[in-house]
Order: C-alpha cells, then structure tokens, then sequence
C-alpha cells in the first residue's frame, strides 16, 4: 500500500471528502487529489497535519506494507532452492552489497520555474471529472477552483480535469480541459460528453461522429475501443472541448 492509498483509506475510514480534509489542512482541494492519486506529494508539515487530524503516527500515515510481502516472497523462494543454488544466491547478494558500498550517491537539485499569480491565466475547474477512460460516475458538490496556466485561454463555459488515459497524447490524464455548453454541431471534433441521470451521471471527453443510428465515441489512444451511443441511451453532449493545459502546481506561484 502506497502512501496515496494509504491517505484515501483513512479518508474513507473518517467519513470525510477531499473538499473536506484540504479545508481542514488549509490548502486547495486540486492539491490533496493529486496527493490520492500519487501524482505529487505534501510537504513534512502538511504530513504532520494529516498525523494531527488523523491521530496517527507520521509512520503510520507513510508505511508501505509492499516490502514486507516482498521479504516473505524471497524468503520462500530461497528455501526451495537447492544447497547449491542458495550458496550461489549468497554471493551473488554479498557482491551486490559491495557494488551499493563502491557507488557514491548522487544529490539532484531540481529548481522549479516559478511564476506571478498577477501575470498567470486560469480556468475556474469545477470539482467533477471528465473521464478519458470508459466514464465514471460522478456527484457534483458544486465546489470550484483556480486552475493556472501561462497560456492564453480561450472563450469557455466549463472546465473540468481529465481523468484517464484513453485520450492521451493530446489530452493529458489530470490535465485542464475546458468545453463549450453548444451541444454538437462539428463531426470528429473533441466534445464533453455527460450519460446518465443527473447525480449519477458518466462524463466523457472523446471524439464524436455523427452515424446513421447515433454517435460513435472514439478515443485517441487505440488500447480503447469506440462505442455507441444512440437514441435509447440517456445522455448530452455537452459541448466541444476549446482548450487543455497541465496545470501549473501552487508551489510553483509567487503572489
């Protein structure tokens, strides 16, 4: 278990949303997502934060269980080797050991470019999904954030983060999309599609055209199939997308 996972299940376990846990440890609710699904990771006081609101250890908050499973799985598979081959094993893992000792470790320093808030654009990202994968349920609390970016961005009605792969390369998973509330009225253009009741609906974003008996959905990436949607499902298109970004990470802005 990762430290994602491990922050979601006592997420879960608590009884509390994203929303909810970000307003509680002060910072944006785009930012504690990205921590979920592993795509940034918080600082040691927000971590000790978490410690504090979860009443937990920072150990506890931080541990991963792969390595004691990966321990267990070596040990068993050294004790069904034969002498020899287990006297092998043991020399080969001593010469590892003097390789780690022979090689100097090597400090990185990453500088991040940073930015002025005055000087940056943003999008207003309301909390819901636009899947890039086979769609996801969603319930909208009708919270919103500021998602920056360096580029100019166009004219739009909504904006929402991508979340999947099925559109990569040119819609990044976690990346901004913003879209029009114009329904359809271009073949092949990229759309937000939404299906479903609302409360419980899937979101999409995916290429659409127009057939004799209904709309073919495609995606960019071909490890995804199409599918159909037609007269006897219940579901909008909501609008062509306009623009896409990756967003510009708080730590990253100077006010």
């Amino acid at each position: 278990m990762n430290f994602g996972e491990n922050i979601k299940q006592l997420r879960l376990a608590s009884g509390l949303t994203q929303a909810q846990v970000a307003e509680k440890l002060g910072i944006k609710q785009n930012s504690y997502v990205a921590w979920e699904q592993k795509a940034s990771n918080p600082t040691l006081e927000l971590v000790e934060r978490l410690s504090t609101l979860y009443q937990i250890s920072i150990e506890e908050i931080i541990k991963k269980n792969d390595s004691q499973d990966e321990e267990k799985e070596l040990l068993k598979n050294f004790r069904a080797l034969k002498k020899d081959q287990k006297e092998q094993l043991s020399a080969f893992t001593i010469f590892l050991l003097e390789q780690n000792q022979v090689q100097k470790p090597v400090n990185k320093i990453v500088h991040l470019k940073t930015y002025k808030r005055n000087e940056l654009n943003y999008a207003i990202v309301e909390d819901e999904q636009l899947s890039a994968g086979f769609g996801q349920s969603v319930s909208n609390t009708g919270e919103k954030y500021k998602a920056y970016t360096p580029t100019r961005l166009a004219r739009y009605d909504g904006a929402a983060r991508v979340n999947g792969n099925s559109m990569e390369p040119d819609f990044p998973n976690f990346s901004i999309a913003t879209f029009l509330h114009t329904g359809f009225d271009r073949d092949g253009e990229t759309y937000a599609i939404s299906e479903g009741d609302l409360g419980e609906e899937q979101l999409y974003i995916k290429q659409v055209f127009q057939e004799e008996n209904g709309f073919r959905i495609h995606s960019l990436n071909p490890k995804y199939r199409d599918f159909y949607l037609g007269e006897e499902d219940n579901f909008r298109i909501i609008g062509p997308v306009v623009d896409n970004f990756v967003e510009i990470e708080e730590n990253q802005i100077e006010d």
